[in-house]
């Protein structure tokens, strides 16, 4: 009996190390934005990279100052993340803010080709669930938020939803 609650505990205890994340992530998500993240854990937070780009996905119009912008664009964000670990570090779910940057084509006169490149920035905000495998250095994650512009437009919002894998190391 002490033998199986011994090996119980130590099958057990090898599981959850297994499932906790690394110091540092690398992967992609699909949806709004689809793009390119690096991760850096630390105790109860992380540091949130990602490169990528908007699908218009989301957004049913592109209606933006007098004009229009291309539903394509280029967006680097960085947001700083606190962690909650949930089912023995099998899960965790994340909330925080940060910093974007964008870059989209921005045309004045929605009935010409004329454009300009319009350069945007605000404050981004995000929320979500990550999901770690057991023996693999695997994540799975889903996570929402938005995006808020200052400059050059104040409170244009766009909304994020994605989904994506991690690999942890």
């Amino acid at each position: 009996m002490k033998r199986s609650l011994l090996l119980f505990a130590f099958i057990f205890t090898f599981s959850i190390a297994n499932a906790q994340p690394e110091k540092w992530a690398l992967g992609f998500k699909l949806g709004e934005p689809v793009g390119v993240v690096l991760r850096k854990y630390g105790d109860r937070n992380a540091l949130d990279i990602t490169v990528g780009t908007y699908t218009g996905l989301l957004k049913s119009t592109n209606e933006y100052r007098e004009g229009k912008y291309s539903d394509i664009g280029f967006m680097v964000n960085g947001t700083y993340l606190w962690l909650v670990p949930m089912f023995n570090d099998r899960m965790q779910a994340y909330g925080g803010v940060g910093v974007q940057i964008n870059s989209r084509r921005y045309f004045p006169d929605i009935n010409s080709n004329v454009h300009t490149n319009n350069i945007s920035t605000g404050p981004s905000f995000t929320g979500g669930l990550e999901f770690f495998f057991a023996q693999k250095p695997t994540s799975f994650f889903i996570e929402g938020g938005g995006y808020i512009e200052l400059l050059p437009k104040v409170f244009y919002f766009n909304p994020n939803l994605n989904i994506g894998l991690r690999h942890n190391f």
